[in-house]
């Protein structure tokens, strides 16, 4: 059979895990967006607490703690760091801006196994993204791209951001967010950087690469490469207007012009936002659009919806989690709205993470714009250092986003639907058994109606020994193409999923020796026909047994 495989854990995000699935069967609402007039804003929200950014990070399950460490010397391209930068204040305009011509491509084809792939078309389908679970790359590592950006070049997505003291600058691509390849350490540098960004110069066919460089009041650091992948060499560092700059990101607009979103430190520390227009080639900061007088925000972005701009940021309060809020202008040099806090349903801290960035799939049929956040310290239950939702939009351009632990993406049509579990998943309320049991975390957990407050709620635990499996009972015998398991701390390290008519004769149609802790597996395979479906374990990845909270089948085609 032809098995194409996905394994991630969830975040939400890009790297909780996505599954490619098909658009057949019973699907919920699809969601456009649809032209909305830009309106007045609300005032709202209060302001923050004082703090500066945290360096120190949570530890993932199963993998290592994310964050940002200060201090240290010389940057790796051979740029004197401490001490005092490049003045960039009062600098003059660089002239006309840049053509918005054709990016580069990337990577060869995509592989379809649990390897490593290295580049490929994006998907026309529609994928899955998982939340609450961790990210983990085709190697089964974990993905760590802390405080990043998520970009396209070419045919390939380009997730960057900071392994663990940020003095190293990572590098993903993946061919349909779903399998993602880790193509290393994009820029090694002497001191931390974080909140870096990524954009393509299209006049000199050059990848620069934006840095809050060296601690938390920090330099703007910039390096270049041929290639989006890098490596990266380091150019400069300055200061923005004679002082250091807390948390930053890019924006390219439509013209091709870029500009710097960042927090000013020239009037204390996190006491007010800029934005500034970049010269035409994007190495030096040439005029400053704006000047806002927002205190105690951080994590600032930009992104633009239907003619109006969107500046956000999020409180700064350490690495604890806050609410989101936006400005709005219809100009990037205003004038700006007052803030509106994002209505995020259940929630008074964006679903317990720090905003980073919103990335616009523009379709055929519209566009989504995605919120990506940093989980950086989970306090109610939530797994994941990331976390990828859809934002929905009123008839005044105010956002809302709701929470949902599975929704489905299409990249093509630029749409997006609520994952329906209730028409689509065939095991749900279906009877499951298993080789063992360990004390109240029977079998029948895993194919309970759960929502993403209670997921946790019940679950399957087997004795701890190998080999171990799981089986569940469609009731007859149906045709499938599709399975997502959902693990626990303790999971599969090697383990099979396998098909059978008749309980006794049973087929492969996925294998692995790659499970993670608090990982999904979402499988797709070609369409089969089959009443029962079985997780057959041959190692463990712990001490412990074998533990899934969910066990799903589907038939997607």
């Amino acid at each position: 059979m032809n098995v194409i495989a996905k394994i991630h854990s969830a975040i939400p995000v890009l790297l909780v895990g996505l599954a490619v699935g098909c658009s057949g069967g019973a699907s919920p609402a699809v969601h456009h967006d649809a032209s909305i007039q830009p309106g007045g804003a609300d005032a709202s929200g209060a302001t923050g607490v004082a703090g500066t950014t945290g360096a120190a990070g949570q530890s993932a399950a199963g993998g290592s703690p994310a964050g940002a460490a200060g201090g240290g010397s010389i940057s790796s391209g051979g740029v004197p760091a401490g001490g005092a930068g490049t003045n960039a204040g009062g600098t003059t305009a660089a002239g006309g801006t840049t053509a918005a011509g054709g990016t580069t491509a990337a990577g060869g084809t995509a592989g379809t196994g649990g390897t490593i792939t290295t580049g490929g078309t994006a998907t026309t389908s529609w994928v899955t993204i998982h939340n609450d679970f961790f990210w983990y790359d085709l190697d089964g590592n974990l993905i760590q791209v802390r405080s990043g950006a998520l970009r396209r070049f070419g045919d390939l997505y380009y997730w960057y951001g900071s392994l663990p003291g940020a003095i190293d600058q990572t590098c993903y691509t993946s061919p349909d967010l779903v399998h993602w390849t880790y193509k290393g350490v994009a820029i090694h540098l002497a001191n931390d950087a974080n909140r870096m960004d990524v954009l393509y110069n299209d006049t000199t066919k050059t990848y620069v690469m934006f840095l809050k460089y060296i601690g938390d009041g920090a330099y703007f650091g910039i390096a270049t490469a041929t290639a989006p992948e890098g490596p990266f060499t380091f150019k400069s560092q300055t200061l923005v207007d004679g002082a250091f700059i807390g948390d930053m990101s890019m924006y390219k607009d439509d013209d091709g012009q870029a500009y710097l979103a960042y927090v000013w430190w020239g009037e204390g520390t996190n006491q007010s936002h800029g934005i500034y227009r970049m010269s035409a080639d994007y190495l030096t900061l040439a005029e400053r659009t704006y000047y806002f007088k927002i205190p105690l925000r951080e994590a600032p972005y930009i992104f633009k919806r239907n003619g109006t701009y969107y500046y956000g940021t999020s409180r700064t309060r350490g690495i604890q989690p806050s609410a989101t809020n936006h400005y709005m202008a219809t100009n990037l040099a205003g004038p700006w709205s007052a803030p509106i806090v994002m209505n995020t349903p259940g929630s008074t801290v964006s679903y317990e993470t720090q905003c980073d960035f919103v990335f616009p799939f523009a379709g055929t049929q519209g566009t989504v714009y995605m919120y990506d956040g940093d989980r950086w310290m989970p306090t109610g239950g939530y797994q994941g250092n990331y976390l990828w939702l859809p934002m929905d939009f009123d008839a005044n351009g105010l956002p809302t986003m709701n929470y949902y632990q599975d929704w489905d993406l299409n990249v093509t049509t630029g749409t997006w639907r609520a994952f329906d579990r209730t028409s689509r998943d065939l095991a749900l309320g279906k009877t499951a058994t298993a080789s063992s049991v360990s004390g109240a975390n029977v079998a029948a957990g895993v194919t309970k109606a759960t929502t993403y407050q209670t997921y946790t709620a019940t679950r399957w635990e087997s004795a701890a020994s190998d080999p171990q499996w799981i089986m569940v009972d469609l009731g007859s015998t149906m045709e499938i193409d599709r399975v997502i398991l959902k693990w626990y701390t303790d999971y599969g390290k090697s383990f099979a999923i396998q098909v059978s008519t008749d309980n006794t004769t049973w087929t492969d149609v996925y294998n692995t020796t790659t499970g993670a802790s608090y990982s999904v597996t979402d499988v797709s395979f070609a369409k089969t026909t089959a009443r029962y479906v079985r997780m057959n374990g041959t190692k463990r990845g712990n001490a412990n047994g074998y533990s899934l909270f969910a066990f799903m089948v589907l038939n997607d085609s």
